[in-house]
């Protein structure tokens, strides 16, 4: 059961992390588009980079956290002391 449980959400952060990365390429085409004149007026653009740049900071934060348990583990490992 909990093994299902982590595939799962192991599956759905890969999808949000990918819709993520389309509206990114989106975000940049529209910057693109808007630099020579045209597209999205500015205010739509900068909320857009604004979301963005959330989402890219919770995105940042899970991969310094999983990064922080590794090094801790580590660390721990050269105490002596077991890391689970």
């Amino acid at each position: 059961m909990v093994e299902i449980k982590k595939k799962t959400q192991n599956t759905l952060e890969k999808i949000i992390y990918w819709v993520f990365l389309l509206f990114l390429i989106y975000l940049i085409y529209e910057l693109i588009r808007n630099i020579l004149g045209g597209s999205l007026g500015f205010e739509a653009l900068v909320i857009g980079l604004l979301i963005a740049n959330l989402g890219y900071s919770f995105h940042l934060k899970g991969s310094l956290s999983k990064l922080d348990t590794k090094i801790s583990g580590h660390l721990g490992w050269h105490k002596g002391k077991n890391s689970k």
